[in-house]
């Protein structure tokens, strides 16, 4: 059974690891408003290195990130949706759960 995985608060590096390591490789990730600031990160970058070598798929919701100043060379790594993608995705997965 996939996951999605709707990330809406910052989340520690340690935080987010446990999170990845907990879930199922079907799993997907979005982050959306506070969540986007985990683009920052370093150890994202490293962990979603990993996600993505398992096929696991990780969201970025455009319009947070931009209002929140992340710098656009920190989108390579991502897919970057709307709220339309959003409702899409939610509907496409068995189940979601928010953080």
């Amino acid at each position: 059974m996939a996951i999605l995985h709707i990330i809406a608060k910052h989340m520690g590096q340690d935080a987010l690891s446990i999170l990845v390591e907990r879930s199922s490789q079907s799993d997907a990730y979005i982050f959306i408003d506070d969540g986007v600031y985990v683009l920052l990160s370093q150890r994202f970058k490293a962990l979603n290195a990993s996600i993505h070598k398992e096929d696991r798929r990780v969201y970025v919701m455009a319009k947070h990130a931009i209002e929140r100043g992340i710098p656009q060379n920190n989108f390579s790594e991502v897919t970057l949706i709307n709220m339309a993608d959003m409702v899409r995705l939610t509907s496409s997965y068995s189940s979601s759960i928010s953080w």
